[in-house]
């Protein structure tokens, strides 16, 4: 991995997704970027505070929860001004983006999407509660359509975190399923470097699917295509608060 992106927008979500990016840069060895999408308060573009000072505040204390910022780079909201997405990835050598987010499903859309529709990047999502302590990543995808390269990516990253990663065949509507030999076949002839491994799902409806892993198989960490049926399931839920996978981060490709 290369670098890592952090859109902030100076409210209390970003901080969680900052303290998250800090903590995945220094395990895996890499620097983070954090964005500003805001401008910065008036009284400290005028002070002499530096963009780092501001998140040392009441209101964005962050230098005290993580003892790992010398691995963060602060940009200033005029340092990006004007700059694409793609050509913020391209300058910064960008290829993760974290971002923080809050609210029910319908406005966790709405703060994702901008950046889904814009980035080649894939996007983590860091919901409040969010912890680091990720122990089972889980991919979910109709296996005869799951993509090598976020295999490749999961792969790499549960081996530098040395967590369990799997990838579960969620059968998409319409098309028959797969049974386990014949699963295990595609699997191995797909995916024969990986270390993933595979579970087999037969229950079709997809909410209760992320249900049972959330709860039941302890899945903590959720990887997913952009658009696909298994992020409807994911995100969905009419009372996203209350329900146990929406603190979990879920790792989201825009392909």
């Amino acid at each position: 991995m290369k670098a890592i992106l952090v859109v902030h927008n100076l409210k209390k979500e970003s901080n969680y997704a900052l303290t998250y990016a800090s903590n995945l840069g220094a395990k895996l060895n890499n620097k983070v970027i954090v964005m500003n999408t805001v401008p910065e308060p008036l009284g400290v573009q005028l002070s002499d505070m530096s963009v780092q000072d501001v998140f040392e505040g009441d209101d964005f204390g962050f230098k005290d929860q993580n003892k790992t910022i010398e691995n963060v780079v602060f940009l200033s909201y005029l340092d990006t001004l004007g700059m694409s997405l793609h050509a913020i990835i391209a300058k910064y050598d960008i290829d993760l983006i974290i971002k923080g987010v809050s609210g029910t499903a319908k406005e966790i859309n709405e703060q994702l999407t901008p950046i889904l529709n814009h980035s080649s990047c894939p996007l983590l999502a860091v919901p409040e509660e969010a912890s680091f302590n990720i122990a089972n990543m889980g991919y979910l995808a109709d296996l005869r359509y799951a993509k090598k390269d976020i295999v490749s990516f999961l792969n790499k990253m549960s081996e530098a975190l040395d967590v369990n990663a799997s990838l579960f065949n969620i059968t998409e509507s319409g098309l028959p399923h797969m049974n386990d030999g014949y699963a295990e076949t595609v699997f191995r002839q797909l995916f024969s470097n990986s270390n993933l491994n595979l579970v087999n799902i037969r229950e079709r409806d997809i909410m209760k699917t992320v249900d049972v892993l959330a709860n039941v198989m302890q899945v903590d960490f959720f990887v997913l295509s952009n658009r696909s049926s298994q992020l409807n399931g994911l995100w969905d839920w009419e009372n996203m608060e209350n329900e146990e996978h929406a603190h979990l981060p879920a790792l989201i490709f825009p392909c």
